[in-house]
């Protein structure tokens, strides 16, 4: 998929992790959006439908399980690949994600050189 292409919805409470996905998709060319909870970001989905969702596990309010659950419940985004990602990990958070249904997993701090490549693989 051409990056241009490539829309991404991330959902983070941390000012400075969507700065720095801004930064980042901003130099490759990729449509980013950002809001900072859960119910934002299940408003942008009733009408907008992204290829990717970073969702972070640990926001105010519905929590990255909960959002998860009411994507698909009222099938927002059916088609995006849902990631999951938090800063409170451990070595078991990966294969938990992926059980309760993401597609993908990104522990925090996520490396700004590898977001790109592995959103492209994630989606291809």
């Amino acid at each position: 998929m051409n990056r241009q292409m490539l829309s991404v919805l991330l959902v983070d409470d941390d000012p400075a992790m969507r700065d720095m996905f801004q930064m980042v998709m901003d130099h490759h060319h990729i449509d980013l959006t950002t809001v900072e909870n859960a119910e934002m970001a299940l408003d942008y989905l009733a009408s907008n439908h992204p290829n990717v969702i970073i969702l972070d596990l640990f926001l105010p309010g519905l929590d990255g399980y909960q959002m998860l659950r009411q994507m698909r419940k009222k099938a927002l985004a059916p088609d995006a690949r849902v990631v999951a990602t938090t800063a409170y990990y451990t070595a078991d958070t990966e294969q938990e994600t992926l059980s309760g249904g993401f597609d993908g997993y990104l522990p925090k701090p996520i490396d700004a050189n590898g977001i790109v490549p592995y959103l492209e693989a994630l989606i291809s």
